[in-house]
């Protein structure tokens, strides 16, 4: 796990009480997000498919969580497809983040990415940055966060994440550019530019989850 803040936030500076970080009204993983954009260009309008509901995986570890051998074919599982992704009719980026305690735990890069043939699936990702790329031929096709899981084979759902469960002293929560979503997390929909953030945090010193990514130019 990496302790080191992406975009030149200190941990001194990004640590908030336990009574500051719970104020606000949860959004429901099962609506868009307010404030969200189309996931395609204005001119083709939203995607208009029904939204998918990717079975969670059962690998309950702690992490860090390898890349499974056969991620491609859990992504398939899940509802995604294996293409080039020349002339693609979605094309867009979310950034994910995940904290334990005050430790980042790096998103694994190729998830989604087939060892073989080197196909990827419509959500992969290419490094450990946290960017999540959708590429799709499907203009109507939606994407949810359990789809990446699903692929990493990590459990995913409102009470586990991996091996973590909360309790008395510990939460989990995950948060959509900043505001917390209630409901399972796996249902949240991904949109252009969006920031996840899922936090697995004691109670006395937290982390304050980022509202926003700084995409590197050209994502």
């Amino acid at each position: 796990m990496n302790r080191h803040l992406r975009g030149g936030v200190g941990v001194a500076a990004a640590l908030l009480t336990l009574s500051s970080l719970a104020a606000g009204t949860p959004v429901s993983a099962h609506e868009p997000p307010p404030g969200a954009g189309p996931a395609v260009s204005p001119e083709r309008g939203a995607p208009q498919g029904p939204l998918p509901h990717p079975k969670a995986a059962t690998n309950a570890e702690l992490p860090p969580w390898p890349v499974p051998e056969d991620s491609a074919r859990r992504g398939a599982d899940a509802g995604l497809k294996l293409d080039t992704m020349e002339g693609a009719l979605q094309h867009f980026h979310v950034h994910l983040d995940i904290f334990v305690g005050l430790d980042r735990v790096d998103v694994a890069p190729d998830i989604g990415i087939d060892k073989r043939t080197g196909l990827p699936a419509d959500l992969h990702t290419h490094d450990d940055s946290g960017v999540l790329h959708v590429e799709s031929h499907d203009a109507n096709a939606r994407f949810v966060l359990g789809q990446l899981f699903a692929m990493w084979n990590v459990r995913f759902d409102e009470t586990h994440l991996g091996a973590l469960t909360p309790d008395a002293t510990h939460t989990y929560r995950t948060y959509l550019n900043g505001t917390l979503v209630g409901g399972d997390p796996a249902r949240i929909e991904l949109r252009p530019h969006d920031q996840i953030s899922v936090m697995f945090q004691g109670d006395k010193v937290r982390i304050k989850p980022p509202a926003s990514y700084d995409f590197p130019p050209g994502l």
